[in-house]
């Protein structure tokens, strides 16, 4: 038995008003985990019992253990220890916090070996369970995956937003199963475009590029909405300044102007120190009359010159550093 379980069973034998005492003087993770083990212990044994709490052997009756309260318990030394807001949230914590049993056990395989498997399964099925992982080895399962596959996947973590726990349940006993060789209403965030974009910042370039060229095939809205999240225009002005100089000359005062309409000082500022004194006096006009504009006409003219970076990346006229595990200057 875990220190948790010991821990619930003591709990249990002594009672809600004890027990409520007893949680009012820790922390909330140390709760949780206790809490957790009420929920799930079922009928105890005696033995079990008897190595916890070995004074109460006296009186414990030989032929029984007994049955924990499960939620209803929980829910009531919570209220009494914590108040209602706070144990409805610790109780909703505890309740999907069995949802992540397998993504422990799939987080601990090497992701060749997952990705071989999946490679049979449903892409919705294989997007749902890698949306839960951490970005960096969902990443590394894409990698993996057979090519065509390999978009499928991607769109459907874009697309799933939120999941059933009804469904996670039975995806996860599902793949339990099939992995046996290996070892309410309410729903639960588990995908969605940022998960792909903190995907893609573990792949490299040119798997990448692959994956987001057979999506403008399958899904060209979606992989414009990836691009728009993958490089922001403010991560433009985290380069250095022969790179910022490089695009500029790319970009149309027009278009420049009308981009940085919503940025700060400090943008403002890097932009004028890589352009021509005349040009950067020229724009500072151009904003000191520009009156209202639409936000999506901004954006709309962020996005070009993000396109245009993007553009002089895969010539190699500029390079942007820290994305990928790999990425390396020299």
């Amino acid at each position: 038995m875990t220190g948790a379980e010991k821990a619930a069973i003591l709990l249990l034998y002594l009672g809600p008003d004890a027990t409520a005492k007893v949680f009012g003087h820790m922390d909330d993770s140390d709760i949780k985990k206790i809490s957790q083990s009420m929920a799930k212990l079922g009928h105890v044994p005696r033995e079990e019992i008897s190595a916890v709490v070995n004074e109460f052997n006296d009186i414990t009756n030989p032929e029984t253990g007994f049955f924990s309260q499960g939620e209803d318990f929980v829910r009531k030394i919570l209220e009494k220890a914590l108040g209602p807001v706070r144990a409805e949230t610790l109780l909703a914590e505890i309740r999907t916090s069995g949802i992540g049993d397998m993504q422990d056990l799939l987080e601990s395989m090497d992701a060749r070996t997952v990705a071989n498997f999946f490679s049979q399964e449903h892409p919705q099925t294989i997007a749902v369970v890698l949306a839960k992982l951490r970005p960096k080895q969902t990443s590394e399962i894409v990698a993996l995956l057979p090519p065509d596959l390999q978009a499928e996947v991607v769109i459907r973590i874009a697309e799933v937003d939120q999941v059933s726990p009804e469904i996670l349940s039975e995806i996860d006993e599902v793949i339990r199963l099939e992995l046996t060789a290996l070892g309410g209403v309410q729903r639960f965030k588990v995908g969605g475009v940022e998960k792909v974009v903190d995907m893609f910042a573990h792949l490299d370039r040119s798997r990448e590029k692959k994956i987001l060229d057979k999506l403008d095939t399958m899904n060209p809205p979606l992989a414009e909405v990836i691009r728009k999240h993958l490089f922001t225009f403010e991560d433009i002005f985290k380069l250095d300044d022969r790179a910022i100089q490089s695009i500029m000359r790319e970009v149309s005062n027009d278009t420049l102007t009308l981009a940085m309409k919503t940025s700060a000082d400090e943008v403002k500022d890097r932009i004028f120190r890589n352009i021509s004194s005349r040009a950067a006096e020229m724009i500072r006009e151009d904003l000191e009359v520009m009156g209202p504009v639409r936000l999506s006409d901004v954006e709309k003219a962020q996005s070009e010159i993000i396109k245009i970076v993007r553009k002089m990346e895969e010539e190699g006229k500029v390079v942007i550093a820290g994305r990928g595990a790999d990425d390396v200057l020299v």
